[in-house]
């Protein structure tokens, strides 16, 4: 018995003297003024902090298609494999893939508008003649490169 009250009395001391030393760190901190030298402006605070988020982001992964973010890989993959995330990927698909039909209509058009024949580039000798009747007089100029 006695030596289990030397026990529990040695352990209170190594607590107080914890304490004590916590509570001299804690004074130390508090009272520690940085030096002029070492210093950091407020520009380079911003710009570790952007670097953080940066990297914080970096770990981040976001579907775009279902605008939803996600901290792991295993954790992306379960979404990619989901019914929810695979249907909105075909329905944006589909938006797309009407688009692109809208868009290469236009181009068609706007080629032919140009050109004045099909879309496949080529081109008559009728329209050549009108071509070179539209840019008669038009200098083309090359600039030569000269060694220096």
């Amino acid at each position: 018995m006695k030596r289990s009250v030397e026990m529990e009395k040695k352990r209170e001391e190594e607590r107080v003297k914890k304490a004590e030393m916590a509570r001299l760190k804690a004074e130390r901190a508090r009272a520690y003024e940085e030096p002029e030298w070492a210093k950091v402006d407020g520009e380079v605070e911003d710009d570790v902090a952007e670097e953080e988020e940066e990297g914080v982001r970096k770990n981040e992964l976001y579907c775009v298609a279902c605008g939803k973010k996600f901290k792991s890989d295993k954790q992306w993959k379960n979404h990619e494999q989901s019914k929810k995330h695979k249907d909105k990927v075909a329905e944006l698909r589909e938006a797309f893939g009407e688009e692109d039909q809208d868009n290469d209509d236009d181009d068609e058009d706007d080629n032919n508008d140009i050109f004045g024949g099909d879309a496949d580039g080529f081109v008559s000798a009728d329209e050549v003649e009108k071509l070179k009747e539209q840019f008669e007089g038009v200098e083309i100029q090359t600039e030569e490169k000269g060694d220096e």
